[in-house]
């Protein structure tokens, strides 16, 4: 287990840097044209703060710090609203 949150939390941190974006799901496959409207930095920030977060519940789960319903109640509700961010804000598009 400590493999995974080791490899989470070095992808997270290599995601805040900035690059990556050729992990983000999705983003990938997009066409040249429909990626130029997206904020490439913004975007890998944001999903490597996601991944950070997600080895910390990892973390949370692994050594039963927060009982397990809690943590995992948390975690939906956080993934969930951060894709509903992600989906919704303007935050990531780039202004024409």
């Amino acid at each position: 287990m400590l493999i995974i949150i080791f490899l989470f939390a070095l992808v997270g941190i290599y995601m805040l840097t900035g690059r990556g974006s050729f992990l983000i799901a999705g983003y990938n496959f997009m066409p040249k044209e429909e990626k130029a409207k997206y904020n490439e930095k913004r975007l890998c920030q944001f999903v490597g703060l996601l991944m950070l977060l997600t080895s910390i519940f990892v973390v949370i789960m692994e050594y039963n710090l927060l009982p397990e319903y809690l943590t995992i109640s948390i975690y939906i509700a956080t993934t969930l609203s951060a894709v509903i961010f992600m989906n919704v804000s303007k935050v990531f598009k780039i202004r024409q």
